[in-house]
């Protein structure tokens, strides 16, 4: 089973960090990936290594897919939408 985490800069740490070691936890592939290459940064400062740019995702071979909280999915929405326009 294959798992995606998208964010951004400014998520709530807990919301990405619980269920990403949760998911590896279970055995269950977890990806990373967000707007940018490089890393993004939680809330509180610590910093996450992004997987692969979203452009690059293929969500039809995930069977899950979690949106931390915090500032990040507004982020997230506001770049997709810019890419279709």
């Amino acid at each position: 089973m294959k798992s995606l985490i998208i964010s951004a800069d400014n998520f709530e740490d807990s919301e990405l960090l619980v269920p990403y070691y949760r998911l590896k936890e279970a055995r269950v592939e977890v990806d990373v990936p967000s707007k940018k290459p490089g890393t993004i940064k939680m809330k509180h400062g610590y910093e996450v290594a992004v997987d692969k740019i979203l452009n690059d995702v293929n969500p039809e071979v995930c069977a899950l897919l979690v949106l931390p909280g915090g500032k990040a999915p507004d982020k997230v929405i506001h770049s997709v939408l810019n890419n279709c326009a």
